[in-house]
């Protein structure tokens, strides 16, 4: 699934506009980037918790200085897990 796929059955279910809809996944993607930076985490009930965390595998020093850099993990939820795992 496409973000354009989001965009589009968010309009559809919700008699949206697709620019309302898109509005709408930018403003949450907007304040989920934000609290990443300033809290290190999002989770959202349910579905899971996305962190932040340092990479020791991307750190490189340059200019004489140790440059690390963040990547984000996402663990699932327990009720995330049972509804992918419904047989």
């Amino acid at each position: 699934m496409t973000t354009i796929d989001i965009i589009n059955k968010l309009a559809a279910d919700n008699n949206l506009t697709t620019g309302r809809a898109e509005m709408i996944i930018s403003i949450i993607v907007d304040r989920m980037t934000e609290r990443m930076k300033t809290e290190g985490r999002v989770k959202i009930n349910g579905f899971g918790e996305f962190k932040v965390v340092r990479n020791s595998l991307s750190s490189m020093i340059m200019n004489d200085q140790l440059l690390i850099k963040n990547r984000v993990i996402f663990e699932q939820s327990d009720e995330f897990l049972s509804a992918i795992n419904v047989s």
